[in-house]
């Protein structure tokens, strides 16, 4: 019930949904969107005032990585390009909320990995630290909301560099530098606030960056563009990047060599699933069905079961997921067809020079602080 009354938001949010009862829902979620929006700006104007208390972390350098809108971005795959280039001249700590996760809710921060892979389920860590410790091992990883209690923990076992998982609402945490990820295909999450639109953050908050990265870019045309209305509201070095299917492995981790030609079953939990299906039929493959659910939620054994014997009648060879999925399945979990999953990883289209300046400014910090 839950899943099918976001999907019907989301439907009224994009447009989609016609007929009275979608215009009336409109009305009322800009109701609602206005609070949120004062609820945002207050809260802005209260730390930017020094009236809430923000916790300097004695770690010599705290990054953020973050949006100004809801889901969709891609900041994992920029933390993983970060963590993949910082841990291999630094001890460096990962905050990251864990989402929708039993560990999300604990009073003390949950230490997922000390430089050695997880140590915990995704089931009880969340999907994004779970992939985020499996895929930078060298990263330490701590899981839940209290960001502050994490930073302490990561200071306490020494953290040279803090990069703060969805950060940018999290200010009671200072940070050094502020990274942006933009959704180059709606950079402004359709132009209201939560819950009419997807924006969390006024575009205004985007002169804090230090680097802005606009993610899912086609072509230099459509980047421009972009970089256009952008500047609007500031001036901060911005890179194109678009994603891109690094590998498919199985369940073992072992490496499938083409998918091309082949029929599959898509299942996900990912907050934009047609994005996904777009780079997975990117590689030749057709899709003969697909299965998403909400963003970080799995559908459950039973229904994942029928879903692959009914993909299997159809032709298919396989079942495809992201990686956040594949993790969040049992260990014994079993149905009709092998289960794969495409790793994504981030590649920059422009705005190489940007990035490695931030980069370098980044790694003197921790020099010299």
């Amino acid at each position: 019930m839950k899943q099918r009354w976001e999907k019907y938001i989301l439907g009224v949010i994009d447009g989609k949904k016609r007929g009275l009862f979608p215009r009336l829902t409109a009305g009322g979620l800009m109701l609602l969107s206005y609070g949120f929006r004062t609820g945002v700006h207050c809260r802005n104007w209260a730390h930017d005032q020094g009236l809430v208390a923000c916790y300097h972390s004695p770690v010599p350098v705290v990054v953020s990585v973050g949006n100004i809108v809801a889901g969709g971005t891609g900041k994992t795959p920029v933390t993983l390009k970060l963590a993949e280039e910082l841990s291999k001249d630094f001890k460096l700590a990962i905050l990251s909320r864990g989402y929708r996760s039993p560990a999300e809710k604990r009073e003390t921060p949950l230490v997922l990995s000390r430089g050695k892979g997880p140590e915990y389920t995704a089931s009880y860590c969340g999907d994004e630290p779970y992939l985020l410790a499996s895929r930078a091992p060298d990263a330490s990883v701590y899981v839940g909301r209290n960001r502050v209690k994490a930073s302490v923990l990561a200071a306490q076992q020494g953290a040279e560099i803090i990069l703060l998982d969805d950060g940018m609402q999290h200010r009671r945490l200072a940070r050094d530098f502020e990274i942006i990820v933009v959704d180059g295909l709606d950079p402004f999450g359709k132009g209201y606030f939560l819950p009419r639109g997807l924006l969390r953050e006024s575009p205004k908050a985007l002169k804090k960056a230090d680097l802005i990265i606009v993610n899912h870019v086609g072509d230099e045309k459509q980047f421009e563009a972009v970089v256009g209305e952008l500047r609007r509201f500031t001036k901060a070095p911005i890179a194109g990047a678009t994603p891109r299917i690094s590998s498919i492995e199985n369940a073992a981790g072992e490496k499938v060599s083409s998918l091309s030609g082949v029929k599959v079953g898509l299942f996900c939990g990912i907050a934009n699933p047609k994005r996904f299906r777009s780079l997975v039929e990117e590689q030749g493959v057709t899709v003969v069905s697909e299965l998403c659910t909400s963003d970080h939620i799995l559908p459950t054994d039973k229904t994942l079961r029928k879903f692959a014997e009914r993909c299997q009648q159809m032709g298919a060879e396989y079942l495809v997921c992201t990686e956040k999925d594949l993790v969040k399945l049992k260990d014994d979990f079993e149905c009709a067809l092998p289960i794969v999953s495409v790793n994504i990883r981030l590649k920059l289209l422009s705005g190489s020079s940007e990035w490695e300046s931030l980069m370098e400014k980044i790694k003197e910090r921790v020099i010299t602080k």
